[in-house]
C-alpha cells in the first residue's frame, strides 16, 4: 500500500495538481505560494504534532503572511510601458 501511495498520490496526482494550479495563477503568484511551504509546515506541526513555537516564530510567520499578501495583491507591470524599467 505504501508503494501504491507513493506511486499514485506523490508522483502522479500531486505534480498534476501543481502544474494545473500554476497554469491557473501564473508563475509569479505560484512562486509566492511555493515559498510559503516552510510556514505551512510549521503551522501544521504546531497543530498536529504539538510543536512549540516562540514569539519569534509567531512574529516571523505573521510578517511572512503580510509580505505574501502584499506581493499577491501588487499591481502587474504595464506590458506596453515605453520606459526602460516599468516596475510598480
Amino acid at each position: 500500500i505504501v508503494a501504491l501511495w507513493s506511486g499514485l498520490a506523490v508522483n502522479c496526482v500531486a505534480p498534476y495538481l501543481q502544474v494545473s494550479g500554476q497554469q491557473a495563477v501564473g508563475p509569479a503568484r505560484a512562486q509566492i505560494l511555493y515559498a510559503s511551504q516552510p510556514l505551512w509546515a510549521a503551522v501544521m506541526s504546531f497543530f498536529l504534532l504539538g510543536e512549540a513555537c516562540g514569539i519569534e516564530g509567531f512574529s516571523g510567520g505573521a510578517l511572512f503572511l503580510v509580505a505574501m499578501f502584499l506581493a499577491a495583491t501588487a499591481e502587474n507591470p504595464d506590458p506596453n510601458c515605453p520606459a526602460k524599467e516599468c516596475e510598480v
